[in-house]
This record gives structure tokens, sequence and C-alpha cells, in this order.
């Protein structure tokens, strides 16, 4: 079972800040741009039309630096370097803005007429309901604005109650708006630190599922690295590296069944280390198995062709598989091994026919018409091999 992680406070609160960056810098800088052109269109018969573009303008390069920083904080991932100092930076813009907004409302309301004022007003309600939607994810953030923006407007109405009579009204419609707004903020604020801690520990998951896949991948690599080695151990002679019993008996017993199919010949040379016995009491045990990691050389340079195996079958006998070879080969491949045993001149003092190490061979070629048993073929070879070494050893029998 995979431990699914929980996304820690200072995660989520990084994570609020870069949602609140990327969805909410556009959408909200877009509403209040929008609100202030609209402002400039609602005001110019009552206002100065300079005084109109020095409100706008302001707003504007407000909206602008807010955007860039953003921007900036996005690209220079400040919300996991510095969250809380980006966090006091976002508050600071957020309450300039609502102040703007709320400032404005009171400057203007007094010097146009009530139904200008209440369309001002529903316009800045409209920016904070809009606000809402893409601020809430850092709370502070939207509250800041909605306690800068309507809050103020509401206790203005509220104070100012005897010099217009829908104040109180207003007064407390507003408040009850801020209220009701602070009620949902709390709510969607809930859902949406939900849904980023949902989102981040699927995120984390997905990538531990991706981490355990490579880990299993590897394994399996390594498992596959593992049988491979542990067949070669299985098949492979430790000394010499050449093919063991097992193998020789699994490649014949193809062999034969490849003959049998094909019509074919097939030809097997068994070699025996004359006087190996003597070789070990002489030079011991370590120079021994050198000999026969020297013979091993040799008969895998021996063995060119195709399809042929060369095994060592046990103690210092040594198998040559040789596929489609008729009985001319097999002798010439046989003379061929005597001819490079004797060119490496290997020292052997206690030898009954030689001052060095020699080989004695037994060759046996057939045609398989028949289920033949490797054995029985080994055997033949073998009682060629128990002839060459009757008749005097360092010798070549064909059967």
């Amino acid at each position: 079972m995979i431990y699914q992680p929980h996304i820690g406070d200072d995660e989520l609160f990084a994570a609020q800040l870069e949602m609140l960056m990327q969805n909410g810098r556009v959408a909200s800088m877009s509403s209040n741009f929008i609100a202030a052109l609209a402002v400039v269109a609602l005001l110019w018969p009552y206002f100065e039309l300079t005084q109109l573009l020095l409100w706008a303008s302001m707003v504007l390069i407000l909206l602008l630096l807010r955007s860039l920083h953003m921007s900036n904080a996005l690209a220079e991932r400040a919300y996991q370097r510095d969250p809380r100092r980006l966090f006091w930076r976002l508050i600071f813009g957020a309450l300039v803005t609502g102040a703007i907004w709320s400032v404005t409302y009171i400057g203007v309301a007094p010097r146009v007429p009530l139904t200008i004022q209440y369309v001002l007003l529903l316009i800045i309600v409209l920016i904070t309901t809009i606000s809402l939607a893409v601020m809430v994810v850092v709370r502070e953030y939207f509250l800041v604005f909605l306690f800068t923006s309507l809050f103020p407007i509401g206790w203005w109405s509220l104070v100012h109650v005897w010099e217009q009579p829908h104040n109180l009204l207003v007064g407390l419609v507003l408040l009850s708006v801020c209220t009701l707004l602070l009620v949902v903020s709390n709510w969607i604020h809930g859902s949406f630190r939900s849904m980023i801690s949902l989102s981040w520990e699927r995120e984390a998951m997905a990538r531990e599922l991706g981490e355990l896949t490579g880990s299993l991948r590897d394994r399996n690599r390594q498992l596959k690295e593992a049988r491979r080695q542990l067949t070669d151990l299985a098949n492979i002679d430790e000394l010499t590296g050449l093919g063991n019993r097992r193998l020789v008996n699994h490649v014949l017993r193809q062999e034969i069944n490849r003959a049998r199919r094909n019509g074919g010949e097939l030809s097997l040379i068994l070699i025996d280390v004359d006087y190996f016995k003597l070789y070990n009491d002489t030079y011991g045990h370590p120079a021994g198995d050198d000999v026969l990691r020297r013979l091993g050389d040799i008969l895998a340079k021996a063995t060119s062709r195709a399809g042929e195996v060369a095994g060592r079958y046990g103690g210092e006998e040594f198998i040559l598989i040789l596929p489609g070879a008729g009985a001319a080969i097999a002798r010439r491949t046989a003379e061929r091994l005597a001819e490079l045993v004797h060119e490496e001149n290997i020292p052997h003092r206690s030898s009954g026919n030689s001052d060095r190490v020699t080989v004695s061979q037994g060759i046996l070629t057939v045609a398989p018409d028949g289920d033949i048993d490797p054995i029985n073929l080994i055997d033949a070879a073998d009682a060629a091999l128990y002839q060459a070494k009757a008749e005097g050893r360092n010798r070549i029998v064909a059967v």
C-alpha cells in the first residue's frame, strides 16, 4: 500500500498564493480596470475631465504595478522562497485598491445625483462580488479588500443618515452584504483549501507511483540480469569458462534433433589430457588448473564455425560438438586442436610419451535417424577416446 502524504501548512499556504496570483491576477485586474473606465464614463458630466483622467491614471498605474509584481513573484517562485513577505505585499495591494474605491465613493457621493451615486455603489459592489471568486483562495486577501471598499461606505452611510433619505437603508444593506460575503468567503475558502490539498495529494501520489514504477522497472532489470547470471552459472564451467556438462547435454540433444530433421551429420570429439594426474602430482593442483584454463582457451579457438560448442565434461575431459560436420571435418578439427596444444608448449616432465602436455581424442560422427540418447553418443565417443589412450595416448581415434 502506498503511503499518501498530506500537504503541510507551509506547502498549502504557498500553493494558495500561487493559485491566487495565477488565477486572480488577470480577472481581478481586468474587472477593476473595466470598473474604472465605467466610473469615468459615469462621472464625466459632473467633474472636470482632467480630474477624472488623473484618477483613472492613478488606478491604472496601481493595477499595472500589482500585475507586474504578481508576474515577477510567479516567475521567481517567491511564494516558495519567502511566502510571508509576498503575502503582506499582496495584502497591501488589496488594501490600497479597496481604499481607492471607498474614498472615491465617499468623495463623489455628495456631489452627484442620487441615481449616479447608487450606480457608482453598484459598480463597487459588483467589483467586490467578482473579487470574491478569485481572491478568496487567500481569505485574508479578500477580507482586506472587502473591509476597505464596502465596509467604510456602509458606515459612512449610517453616519450621514440625515443627509440622504436612503442612507440608513444603504448602510444597513452594505453591512449586511459585508456579513454575507464574509460568511460565503469562509465557506468558499474552505473548499479551495480542500481542493488544493486533494490536488497536492494526488500529485504526490502520482509522483510516488511514478517513482515506484521506475523502481519496479529497475528491479525487473536487476532480476533479469540476476536470472541471466544464474543461468550462466548453471551452464558455464567456472574454471575454464566453457560450457559444463549440463549445457553440453542440452545442446547435444538439440543438435541430434536438428540433424535428424535435416538429414544431416553430427560429430563429437571427446578430449582427455594425457597423464593429468601425474601433472598435478608433479606441479601441483594450481598449475593443473592453469593447464585446464589454457586448454579451455585453445578449445574456444578451435570451435570457429557457427553452432560449434566446446565444453568441459568433467575433470580433465573436454568435448567438442560439431553440428553438420562429417568425419573429414571432425578429423581436421581434431588435428588442428592437437597442433594448438603442441604449440602451447606446456612442460610436462612426468608425461609418459612427451616432454609437454598432450591430449588424446576420440571422434564420433553420426547421421541421426531415430531417437538417440545423448549419453549413448558420448559413450561411443568415450570408447574411441579409450582406444586412443590404449594405443599410447597423444592420438586421434575415430569411430
